[in-house]
């Protein structure tokens, strides 16, 4: 059965502000809402009875008996969330309040992001990594960061990776790739055109993508031989980036460390002579 939580919070910026009231209330109350009737659920979130069965309705279930049914379900595998999932701040927020919302958020988001993993093409990611004759990291924006951070982790374990900060310089290296090499993709949005073109001419070039971007179906993953998906609980305008950058650095972290697993002793020899090396770059006192 699908998890109803993260369901809701998928959906909840496409939600009315109704919905959202509704949705709040529910999840800062998972275990109490089990016991309410539509009419207490009603009073608790500050709409009507009716919003209340339009909502699980929409949210498609045949009524709220079914809906709660779903819910007890979800609270069994995660009976500690207890967080709003709002996470826009607000003007009269104190540092301690921002402090919960952000908590709250990469709590809600970590523990959505391992329930919906999806191990099988994690597996079949990891043996792409460690097969392949080159590897070409992308990401630009917030992507920019997971895709860099995994550039670094694997070039570190001495894998021929490479990103390029500049899109153009990355694009004409690519006249060199084949289907020996690995394409990893990072878009949130699916919708890059910078990222789209590249993986155009690495398709062209029969050069597997493999995709780390959102729940949620785009042009990237369209373009993508294997895609990781991460959560689509964040909008794509957004104040910030917070749970897509937190799941794609996740995401990113689990590829390494399934690449270098087996090679565990080399892996410890290697991190300690760069360690020495970077060493020299620090100024005792």
């Amino acid at each position: 059965m699908e998890n109803i939580k993260l369901k809701i919070r998928e959906k909840y910026m496409h939600m009315s502000k109704a919905e959202k009231r509704i949705s709040d209330f529910i999840l800062a109350n998972a275990f109490h809402s089990l016991g309410m009737t539509a009419q207490d659920l009603a009073n608790g979130s500050g709409v009507s009875a009716a919003s209340i069965i339009r909502y699980v309705q929409n949210l498609g279930f045949d009524g709220l008996s079914s809906f709660k049914m779903a819910l007890a379900a979800a609270n069994s595998q995660d009976d500690d969330w207890n967080a709003t999932v709002d996470p826009i701040i607000n003007t009269q927020d104190s540092l301690q309040t921002l402090s919960g919302k952000l908590e709250g958020l990469i709590n809600g988001a970590t523990k959505d992001f391992f329930y919906q993993l999806d191990y099988e093409a994690l597996e079949q990611a990891i043996c792409k990594v460690r097969n392949a004759r080159r590897i070409y990291l992308l990401g630009i924006g917030a992507s920019m960061l997971p895709a860099y951070d995994l550039f670094h982790k694997l070039k570190r374990a001495d894998y021929n990776a490479d990103y390029y900060f500049d899109i153009n310089m990355c694009v004409e290296f690519f006249h060199y790739i084949d289907a020996r090499d690995l394409v990893i993709a990072f878009s949130y949005s699916g919708q890059s055109r910078e990222i789209l073109y590249s993986c155009q001419i690495a398709r062209e070039r029969q050069t597997p993508i493999l995709a780390i971007t959102r729940r949620e179906e785009s042009p990237l993953r369209r373009l993508a031989d294997l895609s990781l998906l991460v959560p689509n609980q964040e909008a794509v305008v957004r104040i910030g980036a917070f749970t897509s950058l937190h799941t794609s650095l996740l995401m990113g972290d689990l590829l390494y460390l399934g690449a270098v697993q087996k090679d565990l002793p080399e892996l410890e020899s290697n991190i300690r002579s760069t360690r020495k090396l970077v060493e020299g770059l620090k100024t005792r006192e």
